[in-house]
C-alpha cells in the first residue's frame, strides 16, 4: 500500500512540473503615431510633473499640498493599498502552511488520591504546489497590490483635478461679481447723469424709468454669482477635510482668475500607457485576471500534502506522511470555476482597451478646447477693448446731448456682457488647460508621491522546501 502511494505520489510531481494556466503577457494596442493637433515629442516624465504650479497661484499651490495628505479620498486609497498588502501576506508559504501547537495540564482524583496529567503536541502540514495554484494566487495578488498603487494614483489625480476646478471656479464667479459690482456702479452714474438732465427738463420720465430697469437688471445676477463662489469655496473644504468659514475668508481676499503659462507638451498616445495610472491600474486588473485562470486550473488537478503530528505527556507519539487529495465528484464546479476565471480575463482586458481609448479621446478633446478657446480669447479681448471705448463715448455723448439714452444703455450692456464673456472664456481655457493635464497623467506622482513600482511588496518564496521539482523515490 506504502509503495503504491509513492508510486502515485511520485507520478503527481512528475505531472506538475510546470505551472498550468496562461502566463500573462503585456496586451499591445493599436493606436495612432500622434494627437491630433499635438506635438511629436515623447512625454517621458509626465506622473512627476506639477502642473498646478504653472497656474501661478501660490495659495492652489497651498491647498494642494494640504489637501493631499488631508484627503479622505486619497486617505481611503492608501488603505486600499494597506488591505492589498496584507491580503499579499496570506500567499505563498502562508497559504500553503498550517499547523498549531498545544498543550494540556489536567488535575482529577477522588477521597483518596489525586493524579496530574499533561500532554503537549505540535501539528503542521504543508501542500506541495505542485501545479503552481500557490504560485499563481501569489501572482494575483502582486497584480493585486500594484493595482491597489495605481488606482491611488488616479485618486490622487482625481483630487488634484477636482480641487483645481473648485478653485478656478471660485475664481471666476470672483471676477464675475466683481465685473458685475462695476457695472452696476456705471449704471448708477448713469442714473445720476440722467436725474440731472431730467432736473433740467433735458431728459424725458421714460429715460429716468429706463435707466433705473437697467440698473436693477444689472444687480440681479450679483447674489447667485456670490452664491456660486461660496459653494466652490466649500467644495473646496471638503476635499481639504477642512472647516469652511476659514477658507471663505482667506478666498474673500480676492485674486485673479489662473492663467496658465508656459507651453504644455502632449507627448504621444503610446505614452498614455504608461504616464496614466488608471492605464496601468486597469494592465495589473488584467494581470490579477490572468492569473486567476491558473488558481483555478489547478484546482482541477490532485493536490498532495505532507503533514506531521508530535507529542509527548503520558504516551510519547508522533506521526508523519503524505496526503494525496483528488477532486473526482466536483470536477464540473470546478471547470466552470476556471471557465469563470477566463471568461473575467477577456472582461478585464477589454476594460484595459477601454480604458486606453478613452485616455486618447480625453486628450483629443482638452486640446481641441484649449485651442478654440484660446482663440475666442483672442476675439473676446479686442471686443471688450472697443465696448470700453464706445461706452466712454456714448456717455460723453448724451451729456452734450449728441445721442440718445438708448445709445448709452446698449452700450453699456455691451460692455457689461463683453466683459463677462471673456472672463467665462478664460475660465473655460483654465479648465480645459487642467483637464489635458490630467489626461496626459501629470502629477499624480508629484511632491514626494512614491511610484508604485518604488514599493515593491515583499518576495515570498512558494516552496521553501524546495519540493517543486522532487520525485518521491518509490520503496
Amino acid at each position: 500500500m506504502i509503495k503504491a502511494f509513492m508510486t502515485l505520489s511520485s507520478a503527481i510531481t512528475l505531472a506538475g512540473c510546470s505551472i498550468v494556466g496562461p502566463d500573462f503577457e503585456i496586451p499591445s494596442i493599436n493606436l495612432a503615431p500622434e494627437f491630433v493637433l499635438g506635438g511629436t515629442t515623447p512625454l517621458a516624465e509626465a506622473p512627476i510633473d506639477p502642473w498646478w504650479q504653472r497656474l501661478n497661484d501660490p495659495l492652489l499651490d497651498e491647498f494642494v499640498l494640504r489637501g493631499v495628505v488631508q484627503n479622505l479620498s486619497v486617505r481611503a486609497a492608501l488603505e486600499h493599498i494597506v488591505a492589498a498588502d496584507a491580503a499579499l501576506g496570506q500567499t505563498g508559504v502562508n497559504a500553503q502552511t498550517t499547523g498549531a501547537l498545544s498543550s494540556n495540564v489536567q488535575r482529577q482524583g477522588n477521597e483518596v488520591q489525586t493524579q496530574s496529567s499533561k500532554s503537549a503536541s505540535i501539528n503542521a502540514a504543508y501542500v506541495i504546489d505542485i501545479f503552481g495554484g500557490f504560485s499563481r494566487g501569489q501572482e494575483r495578488s502582486v497584480a493585486n497590490y500594484h493595482a491597489a498603487q495605481f488606482d491611488a494614483g488616479t485618486v490622487r489625480l482625481a483630487y488634484l483635478a477636482d480641487l483645481t476646478n473648485s478653485y478656478m471656479q471660485a475664481r471666476y464667479y470672483q471676477e464675475a461679481a466683481a465685473i458685475t459690482r462695476q457695472a452696476i456702479a456705471s449704471r448708477r452714474r448713469t442714473l445720476a447723469i440722467v436725474n440731472q438732465r431730467r432736473a433740467v427738463n433735458e431728459a424725458t420720465e421714460l429715460e429716468v424709468q429706463q435707466a433705473m430697469s437697467l440698473l436693477a437688471s444689472a444687480q440681479a445676477p450679483l447674489p447667485i454669482m456670490v452664491a456660486n463662489f461660496e459653494i466652490n469655496v466649500f467644495r473646496i473644504a471638503t476635499l481639504l477635510a477642512e472647516p469652511a468659514a476659514p477658507l471663505l475668508t482667506t478666498m474673500q481676499s480676492g485674486a485673479r482668475q489662473p492663467r496658465p503659462s508656459g507651453v504644455t507638451m502632449t507627448g504621444l498616445p503610446a505614452d498614455l500607457l504608461r504616464s496614466r495610472p488608471d492605464i496601468r491600474a486597469a494592465e495589473r486588473s488584467f494581470a490579477a485576471a490572468t492569473a486567476q485562470i491558473g488558481v483555478a486550473e489547478a484546482q482541477l488537478y490532485p493536490s498532495l500534502q505532507l503533514s506531521g503530528t508530535m507529542g509527548a505527556g503520558t504516551v510519547d507519539f508522533w506521526s508523519f506522511g503524505p496526503f494525496v487529495t483528488v477532486p473526482v465528484f466536483n470536477r464540473g464546479i470546478l471547470r466552470s470555476r476556471m471557465q469563470v476565471a477566463a471568461s473575467n480575463a477577456r472582461e478585464a482586458e477589454l476594460a484595459w482597451r477601454e480604458t486606453v481609448l478613452n485616455a486618447v479621446e480625453e486628450v483629443q478633446v482638452a486640446l481641441t478646447l484649449c485651442r478654440n478657446w484660446n482663440l475666442q480669447i483672442q476675439h473676446l479681448r479686442q471686443a471688450a477693448a472697443a465696448s470700453r471705448t464706445v461706452l466712454t463715448l456714448s456717455r460723453q455723448s448724451y451729456q452734450l446731448g449728441e445721442t440718445t439714452l438708448t445709445d448709452v444703455l446698449d452700450a453699456e450692456r455691451i460692455n457689461a456682457n463683453n466683459r463677462l464673456a471673456l472672463a467665462d472664456a478664460m475660465r473655460n481655457y483654465g479648465l480645459s488647460w487642467m483637464r489635458l493635464q490630467v489626461a496626459t497623467g501629470r502629477g499624480w506622482m508629484a511632491n514626494g508621491a512614491s511610484s508604485p513600482l518604488e514599493q515593491q511588496p515583499p518576495a515570498l518564496e512558494a516552496d521553501p522546501l524546495g519540493l517543486h521539482d522532487v520525485v518521491l523515490a518509490a520503496n
